[in-house]
């Protein structure tokens, strides 16, 4: 925990205006409200898609992104890296990423054509293989077509400045606050994120085979997420916005999860800033990933068992 706290006040002696961060802060409490108060959704892109949705559906994405970037500019002033063509590029590849993956789900036509007891497991494995794939392609063509990015072992995936006891602590903290969680109403309505149904009832299928596969596809997109938010953004655009690149990501990230319960949307802002601070500094995402990973499985195992426990009369 002291190696973690020690990159967090270095972080935040190096970007010392606290009116940035009330500002910023304010922004997302604003955003959630809409969100979950108001009822304003993040689905605002039809299927088939049309150019509205799109658009509509892009510029949802870009929002958070550009306000975090001009507060970002008119605290810190600096306002040079708006005229690098390259950072208009990597900014095209963060948005068309995190676009693509919300908005243009091209494995529809795919399990639409399935029979129908496979359509919610065929669903949800698609949008995880979906989104690990774009998680990782951009990312890759980037290093394939810049050298520049080479030695951030392809944004992070190293050992090196990875100290597995200080993310398993930090996993170990987070046990209470999940097993609270999990007793919440809206929690049991997003998680486990595939439960057994008609598939397993009508083809006798055991659900340890159609639960454990989509576990592995879900494990395998959080590992792309974790290289994508805090390797990819941080580090590419960290070319142009040093450790300010912390602060676009987190904004990003909290409206990626405005499909999830409040609890974990605001939890997305501090553990974004967190992982994204520390993958800045010991450039590497494997503690996000083993951080990331460990949470979202706790969440699903603590989701089984509310479904398994007796319920009072």
């Amino acid at each position: 925990m002291r190696y973690v706290a020690q990159l967090l006040l270095q972080h935040l002696r190096e970007y010392p205006a606290w009116g940035f961060y009330l500002a910023l802060g304010l922004f997302l409490a604003a955003s959630i409200w809409l969100r979950y108060a108001v009822g304003v959704s993040p689905n605002v892109a039809a299927w088939p898609p049309n150019w509205l949705g799109q658009l509509k559906g892009l510029a949802f994405n870009a929002f958070p992104y550009f306000v975090t970037l001009l507060l970002y500019s008119a605290f810190f002033r600096r306002w040079d890296f708006w005229q690098r063509p390259g950072f208009w590029l990597t900014t095209a590849g963060v948005l068309a990423v995190v676009h693509f993956n919300q908005y243009v789900p091209f494995y529809r036509p795919v399990y639409q054509n399935w029979p129908y007891p496979w359509w919610e497991w065929a669903r949800k494995i698609g949008y995880n293989l979906h989104t690990t794939l774009f998680y990782l392609l951009v990312p890759g063509l980037f290093v394939w077509w810049d050298q520049s990015l080479r030695p951030t072992r392809f944004f992070g995936c190293t050992a090196q400045g990875f100290y597995w006891q200080t993310y398993g602590l930090l996993l170990l903290l987070m046990v209470p606050l999940l097993v609270w969680a999990s007793f919440q109403g809206s929690f049991l309505r997003a998680y486990p994120r595939y439960r057994p149904g008609v598939l397993e009832e009508m083809r006798f299928y055991s659900s340890y085979l159609t639960v454990g596969a989509y576990q592995v596809s879900y494990v395998a997109q959080f590992v792309a997420l974790e290289i994508f938010f805090r390797g990819f953004m941080v580090m590419a655009l960290g070319r142009y916005l040093g450790g300010g690149a912390v602060f676009p990501m987190v904004a990003l990230y909290c409206y990626l999860h405005f499909n999830k319960p409040l609890p974990e949307t605001i939890g997305s802002i501090f553990g974004g800033y967190i992982l994204g601070v520390v993958a800045h500094y010991s450039r590497s995402t494997l503690g996000g990933m083993m951080v990331h990973i460990g949470i979202a499985l706790l969440m699903e195992a603590l989701a089984f068992w509310q479904l398994g426990r007796p319920k009072p009369d």
